[in-house]
C-alpha cells in the first residue's frame, strides 16, 4: 500500500459508514497504536461500523485498495495482538447488542463489541452465565474473548472459549459474511483443505502440541477432525488473522451465585511448596486454584483502595492458593474445605488456612486476584514486571519444577519475577522485572524468553495458556510446533486471508519480540518533562506518572465503581483513563502533532471531570485528576487562561463580590436578562447557575474559638455563600449534644483552592496552599480539622502534600492526617451516647462524592446515618454525579448523560427514599432534575432532639 492513498481510503470509507465513525487523524491513530502489551505500533486509521453491514463496507473499501485490517475490542492484549500496521474495526463502541436468547437451549446470540460482564449482568436474571471468565472480563469484548480463546480461573469447569462456541458469524478478508457452519463453495473449499491438512500432519500434530488444554499457540490444528471440519475451532485464538467476528453463538451454563460457593486460602512459606500441594488438591475437585505471590500481596498492600480487601491474608506468607468449591448446600461445602484442611495436614502443611464464606469475603478475594496485573504494574521504577513470558502452561505435576527452572533463568538475569497463576491449569503468569528502556534490559527480554520458551517445550507445555502470541510470542511458534506445522499453520492462513491483510505479523511471520521497531520503550525514548507545580518525585516526574499506565483498561469497565464517568458516557478511548494518560506520553515524548500545544490533547482533557477515582481504582493507581491540572497550568504558560476558567477558578472570589447585594447576584443568575449577559462573556447557561444565601454563614455565627474544643470546623466556599443552612445544622447537633467546636474561616483567600486546582490555575492554588497550611500550622490548635464539602477536604488530605513546597510538605502531611469529615466527627461524638429522636426517614439513600469514594471512602456517612433509629440505609451504586464543580455546567450533556446512567434513575425508581449527599455539585444535580436531596448533617440535624 503506499501512503497516497490514505486519503482515499479514508474518504471511500467515510462515505459508505459516515464520517463520524471514520478517523485517521494522528492522535486518534497514536492512541490505536498500543494496547496492554510492551508495544507501539502506529495504525493507519480506526473505524467504528455501527451495523454488520458497516463492518462488509470496511472490508470491502480496504480489499480494494489491499489495506490491512485489525478488527478490536477493549485494547487489552497483553502480547500486542491488537497494534499494527492496520486499518482497525473497534467493535466496543457500538457492535454490543445481545440478539437472542434460548433458555432452554442455553445459548445466547451477542455481536462482538458486547463486554463480558455486561452480558452475564443480562444474563444473571435467567440464571444462565458464560462460562469462561477471564479478569480482563469487565472490559473484554466477546470478539476479543474468542480472538484469544480467553478463559479464566475456572477453566477446568468450563474450558476455554473455544469450548463454548454453537457457532461464529464473520466477515472473511473479500467481504463475505458468514455463519462459519454454512454450506457454500467458499466454506466448502476452506473445509476440504484444513480436512486434508490435519490428515497430512496428524503425526507431527500428535508429537507436537502442547500436552495441555491451556494452550492458544498455533491454528488449533489438533481439535480439527478431517471427516467433520467445524471452522469454529481455527477462529478461536486466531487474533483476527483469518477473517472478522461479527457475532457469536455462545453455549451457557447456570449461574453459580456466592452462596453456592465457597473459598479457602491456604497460606505456603515458600513458593513451591504451593505448587507441589496443586496436584493434590486437584483430586479433591475444586471449581478452580488460583495462586498470589508474596509481590503481588506487598503491591496490594501499598494500594489505598485494594489493601483494604487484604483481610483474608495471615502473616506475611510465600504464597497463598485460592481454593474454591462449589456445593448445593451449607453442609456439603463444609464438608468440602473439612476435606481440604485434612489433605493439608497429610502433607505436613502448618501455617494458616482462612475461609471466605460470604458473598462479600469472596467478592473481596476476587477483586485482587483480578487486579493482579494492575497491581503488580505500580512499581513506580522504569523497571517493571512486564509481561512477555507470562503464559506459559505446563502439565500441572509439572508446575513445580517449571518454577525452579524459571527460577533459576531469571536470577540468572539479574533480576526478579513476580507470579499469580490459574495453578488448577497449571497456567502461570510470571512476569520477570525487566527495564526496556535500558540495554541491560533489553538483553534480559531476549534471554528470558528464549530459555523459558525452552523449558516450556521441555515441559511439554506452551508459551502461551490464554492471553495469545501476538509480537511477544510469534517468533517462538516454530520453536515450539516445529518447521512442518508451522508450514501448516501459513497454509491455513493463506486459505483465509490470500492477501495476508488481516492483522498480518500475528501467529506467523511475525517481528521480533524485540525488534525496537515496534517495542513501546527502548533505550533511545526520551520525553520533555514539563516545568511542574506538583512534587512529582516519587513517580519519577509527570512522564513516569503517565507511563503508570500499562493500558490494562480496567477504566473502560462500565456500569460499575466511577472511574471513568467521561469514557462510561462515550464509549471513547480518548476520553478513557488510558486514553488520557497515553496522549500525555505520547505529547511529552514527541510523538504528538504540536506536542503538548496540542488542541487535541486540551480536548482529551476537557472531559475529565478530577473525579480521582482512577488513583483508587486503577491498580496502578494513576492520577489523571493531578496530570489534568499539570496540564493545564503548562497550556497556561503559553497560551493563556481562559476567562471561563479564570471565572470557575475564582469562584470565591465572585460570590464574595456578589454576596454583597445576594438579591441583584440571584435576579442576574436567573433572569433572561442575567443569562443573556452570562452567555455573552461565554458562561454556560443549559444549567441553572448556583445562587447565593441572603447571608453568608460566617455573618451569621458569633462563636470565638474554644480552648477546649477538639475540633474545628473548615468554613467551605460554598456553605459560607451559597448553603449556610449546611454549617448551622452542624452547630445545631453540637449544641444538642453539649459539645465544643471552634469555627474557622480561613484567612486570605478564604478557600481550599479546590475550584482553582480544578481549573489548572496551580500557580495560584499552590499559594492558597501554602497560605493555609502556614496558618493552620502556626494558629490553629491540634485536633481535627472538619470539612463539610468532599472536594474541599480532599484538597487538604491528597493535593497539599505535593502542591506546597518542600519546606511545607512535613506540615501539610500533619494537617492531612488531622483532616476528616464531619460525618465522622459526629458519629464519633453521638454512637456512645443515648439520644432522643424524632420521626426517621423509613429509607435514606447515600449518593457518595467521588473524591469521597475515591480517598477515605462512605464508612463513616453511613456509619454516621445508620444510628437514626428505624431507618433502612444503603448507599447508590451511582459512580459520579456528573457535575464535578464547573463540568456540569461546561458540559451539560455529557454530565446529565453521566447522571442518568445510575444516579438519576435509582432515585427515581425510590420516589418515597430520603437522598443525601455531602457534595455540593451532587446536591445540583440531584436538584436541577427535580429531586429533593440534603446533605447527611441537615438529615441528622432535623431528626435528633438531643441527648436522653
Amino acid at each position: 500500500m503506499v501512503a497516497i492513498a490514505i486519503p482515499d481510503i479514508a474518504t471511500d470509507l467515510q462515505q459508505a459508514i459516515g464520517a463520524p465513525y471514520v478517523q485517521f487523524d494522528h492522535t486518534t491513530r497514536a492512541l490505536y497504536s498500543t494496547d496492554a502489551s510492551n508495544y507501539q505500533i502506529m495504525p493507519i486509521g480506526v473505524t467504528y461500523p455501527r451495523t454488520v453491514e458497516d463492518v462488509v463496507a470496511i472490508h470491502e473499501i480496504t480489499a480494494k485498495y489491499n489495506t490491512p485490517l485489525l478488527p478490536r475490542g477493549g485494547g487489552s492484549g497483553l502480547a500486542g495482538q491488537t497494534v499494527g500496521e492496520a486499518v482497525i474495526i473497534d467493535f466496543s463502541r457500538y457492535l454490543r447488542r445481545v440478539r437472542s436468547v434460548n433458555a432452554d437451549e442455553r445459548t445466547v446470540i451477542v455481536e462482538s463489541g458486547m463486554v463480558l460482564e455486561q452480558l452475564n449482568n443480562q444474563l444473571r436474571g435467567m440464571g444462565l452465565m458464560y462460562g469462561p471468565d477471564p479478569a480482563s472480563a469487565n472490559r473484554a469484548t466477546i470478539g476479543g474473548c474468542i480472538g484469544n480463546n480467553a478463559t479464566g480461573s475456572h477453566s477446568i469447569i468450563y474450558g476455554m472459549t473455544s469450548d463454548n462456541i454453537q457457532r461464529l458469524q464473520v466477515v472473511l478478508a473479500s467481504g463475505e459474511l458468514v455463519w462459519l457452519d454454512t454450506h457454500n463453495t467458499t466454506l466448502n473449499d476452506m473445509r476440504t483443505k484444513i480436512g486434508q491438512l490435519a490428515r497430512d500432519h496428524a503425526d507431527e500434530i500428535a508429537q507436537r502440541y502442547p500436552k495441555t488444554f491451556r494452550t492458544v499457540a498455533g491454528y488449533a490444528l489438533n481439535k480439527i477432525d478431517p471427516d467433520d471440519v467445524n471452522l469454529n475451532w481455527l477462529f478461536a485464538g486466531s487474533e483476527g488473522t483469518l477473517g472478522t467476528i461479527v457475532a457469536a453463538e455462545l453455549k451457557l451454563v447456570e449461574y453459580m451465585p456466592p452462596p453456592a460457593r465457597r473459598l479457602a486460602m491456604v497460606h505456603f512459606e515458600t513458593l513451591r511448596a504451593s505448587l507441589e500441594a496443586t496436584p493434590r488438591i486437584l483430586e479433591l475437585n475444586p471449581s478452580a486454584i488460583e495462586l498470589m505471590d508474596k509481590m503481588l500481596m506487598d503491591r496490594t498492600r501499598n494500594n489505598a483502595e485494594y489493601a483494604r480487601y487484604m483481610d483474608f491474608v495471615e502473616g506475611d506468607p510465600q504464597a497463598v492458593l485460592v481454593v474454591e468449591f462449589y456445593g448445593e448446600s451449607d453442609a456439603e461445602l463444609d464438608s468440602k474445605i473439612a476435606d481440604l484442611r485434612a489433605l493439608m495436614t497429610r502433607l505436613g502443611h502448618h501455617s494458616s488456612i482462612t475461609v471466605a464464606q460470604s458473598a462479600q469475603q469472596q467478592a473481596n478475594v476476587w477483586k485482587i486476584r483480578k487486579a493482579g496485573l494492575g497491581l503488580l504494574m505500580s512499581e513506580r521504577s522504569d523497571k517493571k514486571p512486564i509481561a512477555f513470558v507470562e503464559d506459559a502452561a505446563v502439565p500441572v505435576e509439572q508446575l513445580a519444577d517449571y518454577i525452579d527452572d524459571v527460577t533459576q533463568v531469571v536470577h540468572g538475569e539479574g533480576t526478579e519475577f513476580a507470579i499469580y497463576a490459574h495453578a488448577s491449569a497449571g497456567c502461570l503468569h510470571v512476569r520477570p522485572l525487566v527495564n526496556l528502556k535500558s540495554l541491560a534490559g533489553r538483553r534480559q527480554y531476549r534471554n528470558i524468553a528464549e530459555a523459558l520458551t525452552d523449558a516450556a517445550v521441555k515441559y511439554s507445555g506452551t508459551i502461551t495458556g490464554e492471553h495469545g502470541q501476538g509480537i511477544a510470542r510469534g517468533e517462538f511458534t516454530e520453536k515450539l510446533f516445529g518447521s512442518e506445522l508451522m508450514n501448516a499453520f501459513r497454509e491455513i492462513k493463506h486459505c483465509f486471508d490470500p492477501d495476508n491483510r488481516m492483522n498480518p505479523g500475528k501467529i506467523i511471520d511475525t517481528p521480533a519480540m524485540d525488534d525496537p521497531a515496534v517495542l513501546r520503550y527502548t533505550p533511545e525514548y526520551e520525553v520533555i518533562e514539563l516545568k511542574t507545580r506538583f512534587d512529582w518525585s516519587d513517580d519519577l516526574g509527570v512522564s513516569g506518572a503517565t507511563e503508570m499506565c500499562n493500558g490494562a483498561g480496567v477504566c473502560r469497565k462500565e456500569g460499575s465503581g466511577t472511574m471513568c464517568p467521561s469514557y462510561m458516557a462515550t464509549r471513547d478511548e480518548r476520553h478513557s483513563t488510558r486514553g488520557r494518560a497515553n496522549a500525555l506520553r505520547l505529547a511529552m515524548s514527541g510523538q504528538l502533532p504540536d506536542g503538548m500545544a496540542s488542541d487535541d490533547l486540551h480536548d482529551i482533557y476537557s472531559l475529565c471531570l478530577s473525579c480521582k477515582a482512577c488513583k483508587s481504582e486503577c491498580p496502578s493507581s494513576v492520577d489523571v485528576a493531578k496530570m489534568k491540572a499539570e496540564y493545564l497550568a503548562t497550556r497556561y504558560d503559553t497560551k493563556g487562561t481562559p476567562l471561563t476558567a479564570r471565572l470557575f477558578g475564582n469562584i470565591h472570589r465572585v460570590n464574595k463580590l456578589g454576596s454583597l447585594v445576594p438579591v441583584l447576584t440571584n435576579f442576574m443568575l436567573t433572569s433572561p436578562f442575567g443569562l443573556t449577559f452570562a452567555k455573552a462573556f461565554g458562561l454556560p447557561t443549559e444549567r441553572p447557575l448556583p445562587t447565593l444565601a441572603k447571608s453568608r454563614f460566617s455573618q451569621t455565627i458569633n462563636r470565638p474559638s474554644v480552648a477546649s474544643a477538639t475540633a474545628t470546623l473548615i468554613i467551605d466556599t460554598f456553605t459560607e455563600y451559597n448553603h449556610p443552612e449546611i454549617g448551622q445544622a452542624v452547630l445545631d447537633i453540637a449544641n444538642k449534644i453539649g459539645v465544643e467546636l471552634n469555627v474557622l474561616r480561613l484567612p486570605k483567600q478564604g478557600c481550599c483552592g479546590r475550584p482553582a486546582l480544578s481549573k489548572g490555575l496551580l500557580d495560584q492554588a499552590k499559594q492558597m496552599a501554602t497560605d493555609n497550611v502556614r496558618y493552620i500550622r502556626d494558629h490553629v490548635p491540634d485536633g481535627a480539622l472538619l470539612f463539610l464539602e468532599p472536594s474541599c477536604q480532599s484538597a487538604f488530605l491528597d493535593d497539599y502534600t505535593t502542591l506546597v513546597n518542600p519546606d511545607l510538605q512535613d506540615a501539610a502531611k500533619s494537617i492531612a492526617a488531622r483532616s476528616a469529615s464531619v460525618e465522622r466527627w459526629l458519629h464519633g461524638q453521638l454512637h456512645d451516647k443515648s439520644l432522643a429522636w424524632d420521626t426517621t426517614p423509613a429509607n435514606v439513600m447515600l449518593h457518595g462524592h467521588c473524591h469521597q469514594k475515591a480517598l477515605w471512602q462512605t464508612d463513616d456517612t453511613l456509619l454516621l446515618l445508620r444510628l437514626m433509629p428505624d431507618s433502612e440505609v444503603s448507599e447508590i451504586d451511582s459512580g459520579c454525579c456528573g457535575v464535578a464543580g464547573s463540568f456540569g455546567y461546561e458540559h451539560y450533556a455529557i454530565s446529565m448523560d453521566i447522571g442518568n446512567q445510575r444516579l438519576l434513575p435509582a432515585i427515581e425508581d425510590a420516589p418515597e427514599a430520603t437522598v443525601v449527599a455531602p457534595g455540593t455539585s451532587c446536591r445540583a444535580q440531584i436538584t436541577d432534575a427535580g429531586h429533593a436531596v440534603l446533605h447527611p448533617v441537615e438529615l441528622i440535624n432535623n431528626t435528633l432532639k438531643g441527648l436522653h
